[in-house]
């Protein structure tokens, strides 16, 4: 029998391996990005075809609001490891800007742009077209910020 290694898995923080999930979250996100680049297939297709398969994993496509959505969004970002730095909710629209996503340093490590990892954004816009509302995001000095509003035809 092996005795374990000084340094062991078992000796791992809860907030060491929540650190590690989400650079490993963001680095799967990457790395297909970069993948598909690589095979000359548009990462837009498969954020918009991922967005459709997380649609149907919310259930039921009813309309939400827009604080409401952004709420749940801002914990799938930060689960990916990103930080909330400020958020705007009024009865017309919701809006937050995030940082930490995508990691500039991971972006290097998979040889890609912070511009271009940014069609992941498109998964949330399906998710929330799917429920009445139009979901935009703008690049910003090391942040992105995040727009729900509600569409115009919504029922």
């Amino acid at each position: 029998m092996t005795d374990m290694p000084e340094n062991s898995y078992l000796d791992d923080t809860t907030e060491t391996l929540l650190e590690q999930s989400q650079q490993n979250a963001q680095g799967v996100i990457l790395a297909t990005i970069a993948v598909l680049d690589d095979l000359g297939l548009l990462p837009e297709a498969w954020a918009d075809g991922l967005g459709e398969r997380f649609s149907d994993a919310w259930g039921m496509e009813e309309v939400w609001e827009p604080g409401d959505f952004l709420d749940a969004m801002l914990t799938n970002y930060r689960s990916l490891g990103a930080s909330v730095d400020d958020v705007s909710i009024t009865d017309e629209a919701a809006s937050a800007t995030i940082s930490g996503f995508p990691d500039d340093e991971l972006c290097d490590v998979f040889n890609v742009r912070p511009e271009d990892a940014m069609v992941f954004h498109r998964v949330a816009a399906e998710i929330a077209r799917r429920r009445g509302l139009r979901w935009q995001w703008e690049p910003a000095e090391d942040a992105t910020r995040l727009i729900v509003t509600p569409l115009p035809d919504r029922e």
